[in-house]
């Protein structure tokens, strides 16, 4: 190609790796993953674009190249599985809890009315009981009379007396008994409880399930079916034993029971196989892929840990995790158990289809000619076709032309769906050969041979960039308009507009070049073309001398024969457009040139402006303060009301509380800003509180609460910064009081904190049980606080230790440090108490 002789030496290798390579790339490339060129091209080579040299970026190739989506089988026989989860979770749950005490506190306090003499000999009898002096127990436990509750709790200790002297069938019988009556729901329970242990302890599980079932469902009839959802132990076994739970919530169960015996596993290794598969069904392959992990550690079953390899390969694909996919197809395909499976020879299949995602198409062409092997290959002619298309494409990316062209042949020997296809693959391989004419030919025949072919427009395009690249250029762009008026909507447009401009602007048309690349521009303004077009329109303006153009489309380009004004205009426009994409750090950079170059600029506030907010976003507060406070002087300024929202948010991080009131102040009582007034007062709250001035802090959690246009969020933070004042004033009872509201108020951090908090608020209450229930809470429902979620871990730990669950402690402490990024305090804490722990 011969360019204009004014652009120089240089310009033209600037077009020739600039445009070219976009338009003209070293190998086949697909549309959504390009490959990288095999061999570049050398650039003190000639100009000469034969096409064994230079290719297009190409379409077909991925356009053609869809995986077949296989759905798991799910004949689960369900019904036999639930009967084998709700015997493995009772016994579970027997073997882990011991029998349910007697007691006969506080019972005085709920039924003071009742029988004086049945009051005394049940307190003294369980005494007697606890003392181990069963024969003087049972004589004054005999005496309680069948009135009260006091009568049911002198059952249930009967009932243990006989546990103590190895009489399980009169131990049983008392249970029951006690199960029956109705004077206490807690007594009852307990009756309930340890009626199904010693049944199973007597006789089997299967048999203990029934009071079991009764014992759970008794605990939750009190539950408050319109308070939001905490899941736990106890409630998951109401939804197992009753047989309405699903898939999930038994995974989570099972594994809430530490210490599990083998056939413990072997039915967690079904459960967590088939919730796989629904949540690959559902298309929640991340969570697919999670439970597959989990089942296929354990080989009870090897035919099933092998498919959750496979199924978790599969899912993998469909993530887009292509690497992760071929290495578990390769793993699946060496598992003896797998043969067995329906699924072995298409692992073939989907690793190969894997292998060619990642450009792997040697070991691609492996797996697509292993598949084509077997019989599974023929029983859908649309998947047979596809492979033998495949096949060719690996061949054809690796240049092995005759294996290549001899897969294409089969399509159109075989009348395939895809045989158009085959033979337009066919002339591309004569064009690498450098066979123009011949490829001229074959891509002819394609439309002529099928007139409705999907690569009608890969041709159109194709033939026309063959004139283009031999050098007849009228002929070139005669094609290239006719592509571009038949096919409007091809992926080839913007490249066939890039072509026509180039050639435009070679032959000194300007003003058509200028006006065809702007078209890609405004058009095109996602593709590669239109980048390519915005350089093209720079050199147009710098040929020209239109510095002042120029710089709208190339900002950091040296601004030349402008005036004062235009230049002064012209370089502070180059930081404003870049501050309103959001790249500040190039705004900074813009600014500062535009002071350097101007030392009296015409627009100093605007840029001042400019340059404070993008210093905030990058992280430079102390000179963000220094624009920032020069634009606050002028309080008439356009800028004033966004600057104080800046540097109140910048002395917040900086934790300068004082500075901080002083400019949210200003936020709250100028009406002209209400629209942040939400925010002027919120942050105030918190500054009080942060220096310790809780008198103004209530002020404001009064004014956010009664605020009518206040979010839900202002309000959840109100809630949890009255709660944390109270807990300082040592008020429990309202502390928590205040930390419920804020975390039912909120669906963000605010709430994951107030949740955390009150964990940390029954921990030191010593109520480590419900303590490791609010941090469960926030590890279960508010997964993505990461922050608060590590510090409910380490609270988590904190509660295991206080329980003497050293090890647990332990495991979890270890857990946040290795698994936890963020530089803040929750390493060094989580270090510090396993520190505690090895002394």
């Amino acid at each position: 190609m011969i360019l204009k002789k004014t652009i120089g030496c240089n310009y033209l290798k600037h077009i020739l790796t600039g445009i070219f390579s976009v338009v003209l790339v070293t190998g086949y490339a697909q549309e959504e993953e390009k490959q990288q060129p095999t061999k570049p091209r050398d650039e003190t080579q000639s100009a000469v674009f034969d096409s064994i040299a230079v290719v297009r970026d190409y379409r077909p190739m991925l356009a053609d190249a869809v995986k077949v989506r296989r759905s798991p089988d799910m004949n689960i026989d369900r019904e036999a599985l639930e009967i084998e989860l709700r015997k493995t979770v009772a016994s579970m749950y027997f073997a882990r809890n011991p029998y349910r005490q007697a007691f006969h506190s506080p019972l005085p306090e709920r039924y003071p009315n009742a029988l004086r003499d049945n009051i005394d000999n049940n307190r003294i009898g369980i005494l007697a009981y606890r003392a181990g002096e069963y024969e003087r127990a049972t004589s004054i436990l005999s005496k309680v009379k069948p009135l009260d509750a006091f009568y049911q709790s002198s059952i249930i200790a009967l009932g243990h007396i006989a546990l103590e002297t190895g009489d399980k069938q009169r131990a049983r019988n008392a249970f029951y008994k006690a199960s029956r009556m109705a004077y206490d729901q807690e007594l009852t329970a307990d009756g309930l409880y340890n009626y199904g242990k010693v049944l199973y302890e007597l006789d089997s599980v299967q048999v203990a399930l029934k009071p079991l079932q009764e014992y759970i469902a008794l605990k939750n009839a009190d539950r408050d079916r319109d308070a939001k959802k905490v899941e736990t132990t106890e409630t998951r076994m109401a939804e197992v034993l009753s047989g309405n739970s699903n898939f999930l919530a038994a995974v989570y169960l099972v594994e809430s029971f530490p210490n599990r015996e083998r056939k413990d596993d072997m039915v967690y290794q079904k459960l967590t196989y088939y919730r796989g598969l629904e949540f690959y069904n559902e298309r929640a392959f991340e969570n697919s892929i999670s439970m597959f992990m989990r089942s296929e550690k354990f080989q009870f079953d090897p035919e099933m840990a092998a498919l959750a390899k496979y199924w978790k390969a599969e899912a993998m694909y469909e993530v887009r995790k292509y690497k992760e996919a071929v290495d578990n197809f390769s793993s699946f395909l060496q598992l003896p158990a797998a043969r067995n499976t329906g699924v072995y020879n298409y692992a073939n299949y989907a690793l190969a289809y894997a292998a060619f995602r990642i450009n792997k198409y040697s070991l691609a062409a492996e797996y697509f000619e292993r598949f084509l092997a077997s019989k599974e290959s023929l029983s859908d002619k649309s998947i047979h076709y596809d492979v033998i298309a495949r096949l060719g494409d690996s061949y054809l990316s690796i240049r092995n032309y005759g294996r290549a062209n001899e897969y294409y042949d089969q399509l159109i020997n075989d009348k395939a769906p895809n045989q158009d296809y085959a033979l337009f693959q066919h002339g591309i391989i004569q064009g690498l050969q450098g066979d123009n004419v011949a490829k001229l030919n074959t891509l002819r025949s394609v439309v002529e041979k099928f007139p409705r072919s999907n690569y009608a427009d890969d041709v159109a395009f194709e033939i026309p960039y063959i004139h283009f690249t031999t050098g007849d250029y009228d002929t070139a762009i005669q094609g290239l308009q006719k592509m571009i008026e038949r096919y409007p909507r091809s992926s080839y447009v913007p490249r066939a507009l890039m072509t026509i401009g180039l050639v435009q602007y070679n032959k000194n048309d300007t003003e058509a070049a200028m006006a065809t690349f702007q078209k890609i521009v405004n058009e095109y303004a996602t593709t590669d073309e239109a980048s390519q077009a915005m350089l093209s329109i720079q050199n147009i303006y710098l040929d020209q001398g239109d510095a002042s153009s120029y710089i709208r489309y190339a900002t950091t380009t040296n601004i030349t024969n402008l005036s004062a004004a235009e230049q002064d205009n012209l370089t502070f426009q180059a930081g404003r457009t870049l501050f309103s994409r959001g790249q500040y750090a190039a705004a900074v950079e813009a600014i500062n040139a535009y002071f350097d170059k101007f030392p009296k600029p015409r627009q100093e506030k605007h840029a001042r402006f400019i340059r404070g907010v993008s210093l905030y976003h990058t992280g430079h507060p102390e000179d963000a303060l220094h624009d920032l406070n020069i634009i606050l002087n002028d309080w008439t300024s356009q800028y004033t009301e966004q600057a104080l929202l800046t540097v109140s948010a910048l002395y917040l991080n900086l934790k300068k509380y004082n500075e901080a009131i002083v400019h949210l102040k200003k936020l709250e009582i100028n009406s002209d800003y209400k629209n942040n007034y939400g925010y002027a007062v919120t942050n105030l709250m918190i500054c009080y509180f942060e220096i310790g001035d809780l008198e103004q802090m209530n002020k404001y959690v009064k004014l956010i609460k009664n605020y009518n246009r206040a979010s839900d969020e202002e309000i959840a933070k109100a809630h949890l910064y009255s709660a944390m004042a109270m807990q300082q004033a040592g008020n429990v009872e309202a502390t928590m009081k205040e930390l419920n509201l804020a975390a039912l108020k909120s669906q963000t951090a605010v709430s994951a904190e107030a949740r955390y908090r009150l964990g940390r608020l029954q921990y030191e209450n010593k109520k480590y049980d419900k303590a490791q229930e609010a941090a469960f809470d926030v590890i279960n429902n508010m997964e993505l606080e990461d922050y608060w979620v590590a510090k409910s871990f380490i609270l988590l730990a904190d509660t295991y230790l206080r329980k003497g669950d050293t090890l647990q402690a332990r495991s979890t402490l270890e857990s946040v440090i290795e698994n936890y990024t963020e530089d803040d305090d929750v390493i060094p804490s989580a270090k510090e108490r396993l520190q505690k722990l090895k002394k």
